[in-house]
Formats: structure tokens, sequence, C-alpha cells
């Protein structure tokens, strides 16, 4: 049995899944770190953290809190690449989402995105890209 690599899985990911923005950052020592929320009670989520083509988290189960991507000047133009899977497990809704978030630049970074799934079990496919650039 082979495994689609999640990256192939989100080629035909929608806006409303699918996320492009960049987060200022100071070329300092200061750590960034990220967190993720899947949904609400009734989704599991499996997630891959990567920064320039650099795995740095792989297959990670459901919330991620305060996970460590580097220091600013470690990060100046990288691009961080998150990729989530969302099942919808729930007997009460088919709606999936995720929050996400990002600090230790000069301002935290939020977002939130949802999407409904036609059957419960069904699952949906999230990609956040990050660009960090330079705020200094």
């Amino acid at each position: 049995m082979s495994t689609t690599p999640l990256k192939k899985v989100f080629a035909d990911t929608t806006g409303k899944t699918n996320l492009y923005d960049e987060y200022k950052i100071d070329r300092t020592d200061n750590p960034i770190v990220m967190n993720l929320f899947p949904g609400t009670t009734g989704q599991s989520a499996v997630s891959d953290v990567i920064i320039d083509s650099t795995k740095k988290g792989s297959k990670i189960q459901g919330t991620i809190t305060d996970f460590p991507l580097g220091s600013g000047k470690s990060l100046v133009n990288k691009f961080l690449e998150v990729y989530t899977i969302i099942t919808d497990v729930s007997t009460v809704t088919n709606q999936t989402s995720l929050e996400f978030s990002i600090s230790g630049g000069p301002a935290p970074y939020r977002t939130r995105m949802e999407k409904t799934v036609q059957e419960q079990g069904d699952s949906a496919a999230y990609k956040i890209t990050i660009y960090f650039t330079d705020f200094s």
C-alpha cells in the first residue's frame, strides 16, 4: 500500500483552505513560534511543517502549541509551509476549521479558515504559506 505525500493532496485546495501571507520579523535572536488549532470536538488532524523545503515536523497529530520555528534572524526571507488534513468525525456537523497563529515578531499573527465537508468522515486539506519579511 502506498501513501500519498500530504503536499500532493493539496494541489486542489481552494481559496477557503489555502492561505498565502507574510509575517514581519526582526533580525534578532527572538524565537518565532506557531500554534495550530484544528477545529472543534469531532475533528482529527495531521500536519506537516516545512521551512524552505526542510521538514521541521512530520505527521504531527492534533493541536500544535508553541512550535519553535527558529529565530527571527534565521527565518528572514524564508517560507513556512503548513499542510494539514482535518477529518470530520463529528455526528453533529460537517464543518471543519483551522486556527493558526505566529508570535515572536513585532506583532502577533492570527487567522482562521473553515470548510464544510459533504459527509461525516470526509477530510478537508488546508495549506498555509507564510513568507517571513524583514521588519527593520
